[in-house]
């Protein structure tokens, strides 16, 4: 039985709807086991465990939207980088207080051995110092 995966090209696409889930799991279901997470501010999040952790309190506290525009994807084998810049808007949970966040960064996806893309890193940074 063949497995189907999503094309590298869809894959920017891909991730950028499970973020917009706000749900941790529908997440962590496209990242490989060893993926990094560079968040600014943070030290490295290492692992699926690591990236659960910080999301589901992330999302505890914030409903988010991220708008990611792809500006360029290269793919060489088993492993595809994207470039993105983004426009985030989170409202706080708690008291419904909104803010946004401007900035760009870099995904780089690798192929498993049933063919699946899954998200190696995620390093991004806000255009605020």
């Amino acid at each position: 039985m063949a497995t189907t995966t999503t094309p590298a090209t869809d894959l920017h696409r891909a991730y950028i709807a499970a973020i917009n889930t706000n749900e941790t799991d529908t997440i962590l279901a496209l990242l490989s086991d060893d993926v990094v997470y560079q968040v600014p501010g943070e030290a490295e999040l290492i692992g699926k465990a690591a990236v659960a952790e910080w999301a589901s309190a992330f999302f505890a506290g914030y409903e988010a939207q991220w708008d990611k525009t792809e500006h360029a994807l290269e793919v060489s084998g088993d492993l595809a980088v994207s470039r993105y810049t983004y426009t985030a808007k989170f409202r706080a949970r708690e008291d419904g207080a909104e803010m946004g966040e401007v900035g760009k960064g870099t995904c780089v996806y690798r192929r498993n051995a049933a063919g699946e893309w899954l998200l190696m890193i995620d390093s991004w940074s806000t255009h605020e110092p």
